[in-house]
């Protein structure tokens, strides 16, 4: 006999940070956790293990993460340790190098796309900030 899974059991984790419709940041945010986009970030972003563009974010910026799900607009280069999923409507313009990709069908995708081996390829999550090394 067939069981159906509890709801929510498929559901993504709550974001630790979120940019939320309407807002606007610039800089760096070190998150640990999910970090959610649906207004307009530019900068960095450190030590985020799940990144979520929702489906009016904007975001500028060269990422690496361990998984993304992109809805909205990305102008920046995506590398993952897990798998880059690109929703229906999505449109991104750059670079993507994961494990695995998804895309569904509508999405607008511009630049290469690379898929890396979990091995001597796999990315290693940024814990500091690079410029504090200088």
């Amino acid at each position: 006999m067939f069981r159906s899974r509890p709801s929510g059991a498929d559901e993504a984790p709550a974001p630790s940070a979120l940019v939320g419709v309407g807002s606007s940041f610039h800089g760096t945010l070190m998150v640990h956790g999910t970090l959610r986009i649906d207004g307009e970030f530019e900068g960095d972003i450190l030590d985020c293990d799940r990144l979520e563009i929702g489906e009016h974010g904007l975001m500028r910026a060269d990422v690496e993460v361990k998984e993304a799900v992109i809805r909205g607009r990305v102008h920046g280069n995506i590398r993952a340790l897990g798998v880059v999923e690109m929703k229906h409507g999505a449109h991104i313009e750059g670079d993507v190098a994961a494990v695995n990709v998804v895309m569904e069908a509508g999405v607008y995708f511009t630049g290469r796309c690379t898929m890396l081996d979990t091995g001597t390829e796999g990315v290693q999550i940024q814990t500091e900030n690079p410029r504090a090394r200088s």
